[in-house]
């Protein structure tokens, strides 16, 4: 299964031009596709682009969640009204059915003199042929450490919690024929789940360095370093020997320095698991580089 996360800056390349066909281009191997600020009609010349995405993977299924929101709609002179929503958000695909779907708004607050828009975690339950697995999509706040601390604790007590919530529907102790009967299943689909496995895949907008990714991954032990333990989660660019201190998913700008702040994490089970992990240097469809990640996972199953 190879997975993949892209912050694709509404298809605007680094020679300035908006491409989603690049995008497709760039990310049509992977299994799994984690986009991220992915316009909604938000602006007149961008359309939908979940469409047009959609419209260029058509071997994928796709789901997508807004972070932001805003009332587009018009009247027309006879007082008929359009109704249009500007949005912008997180894009997930998957060669496989997405069985069932979750989304939350995470935590921010307003900064003074700074634009500060809402963060958003999406989770597909996605029927991969090793198992069920859960995708968590997201992009935390740009602007503010405290702010993504904050969001990181959200999205680590959402997916601890998921298993023992169970899947989206559930009849615990039902049989089908009355599960069925009450609406719970339909069009002869099996019952929805919610597995422990599961990958998290975003622009975090946090270096390996920072206190929010050593709550996600653990603190480094002094005497025997980056330990990949079943309370935490596992970041794939270090499983497979990136150093922490290497590897740029933002390149160099006038914003800033380059930076490595595009993940791909995994739970405890799927460790064993990954086997390849990389940052695509060549993509230029984006102010961000795409990360890759390759994890067998029919193999976890009885680890």
């Amino acid at each position: 299964m190879l997975a993949v996360t892209y912050n694709i800056q509404s298809g605007r390349g680094r020679d300035d031009v908006v491409d989603l066909a690049r995008i497709a281009r760039t990310v049509q191997a992977a299994d799994i596709i984690a986009l991220q600020e992915v316009e909604r009609l938000w602006s007149p010349e961008a359309g939908d682009q979940t469409a047009q995405i959609a419209a260029l993977l058509p071997e994928h299924h796709w789901i997508f969640a807004a972070a932001v929101d805003l009332d587009g709609s018009t009247v027309t002179p006879d007082g008929q009204v359009k109704t249009c929503r500007r949005q912008y958000g997180n894009m997930t695909l998957s060669r496989w059915p997405i069985t069932s779907v979750r989304s939350w708004s995470l935590t921010k607050y307003p900064v003074h003199g700074r634009m500060n828009d809402q963060s958003v975690l999406l989770e597909a339950v996605v029927a991969a042929p090793g198992g069920d697995l859960r995708v968590y999509n997201t992009h935390l706040n740009y602007l503010a450490a405290d702010q993504r601390r904050i969001q990181v604790e959200e999205v680590l007590a959402i997916m601890a919690d998921a298993p023992a919530q169970g899947p989206v529907i559930v009849g615990v102790g039902m049989e089908d024929r009355a599960f069925e009967a009450e609406g719970g299943l339909m069009f002869n689909r099996r019952r929805p789940t919610m597995p422990s496995d599961a990958i998290l895949l975003g622009d975090f907008n946090m270096e390996p360095n920072t206190a929010e990714y050593q709550r996600i991954v653990g603190q480094r032990d002094p005497n025997y370093g980056r330990l990949h333990a079943a309370d935490h989660l596992a970041d794939a660019l270090t499983l497979c020997g990136v150093a922490e201190d290497a590897g740029i998913t933002f390149p160099a700008s006038v914003q800033g320095p380059a930076q490595r702040i595009d993940h791909c994490f995994v739970t405890f089970d799927l460790i064993p698991g990954v086997t390849r992990a990389w940052i695509d240097e060549a993509a230029d469809g984006s102010d961000h580089q795409p990360v890759w990640t390759e994890i067998r996972h029919d193999e976890t199953r009885d680890r």
